[in-house]
């Protein structure tokens, strides 16, 4: 099967989120948190269209940042889903964007 040749696919964008909570918040919690406020804000079409790949080897215990990578087309829509995070699993918190980019090398702070 042959591969899509790079004009033809879709262009991505990466995202850097930090939890903010009293607690230290584990990875699943953060996957299941931000697939609810992303069904519940963008539905199922939205959602499917926005393509998320939320990058477990990117996802920092210690400091509670993480990549989320998403469709160009639906940047703003995702960043608006995102803000609806308020819980993880019985933590109160929430998520904030803190970058967006091209790659994920030029994100900061970010171990590849």
């Amino acid at each position: 099967m042959k591969h899509l040749p790079p004009t033809l696919r879709e262009d991505q964008r990466y995202l850097k989120y930090r939890v903010h909570s009293e607690k230290d918040i584990e990875f699943s919690e953060v996957v299941e948190a931000i697939w609810e406020a992303c069904l519940n804000f963008m539905g199922e079409k939205g959602a499917s269209n926005a393509d998320p790949w939320i990058m477990k080897n990117l996802y920092s215990y210690s400091d509670q940042v993480g990549v989320v990578k998403v469709n160009s087309q639906s940047v703003t829509d995702f960043r608006a889903a995102l803000a609806f995070v308020d819980s993880f699993g019985s933590e109160k918190g929430f998520l904030t964007v803190e970058q967006v980019s091209g790659t994920v090398k030029s994100l900061e702070g970010v171990e590849n």
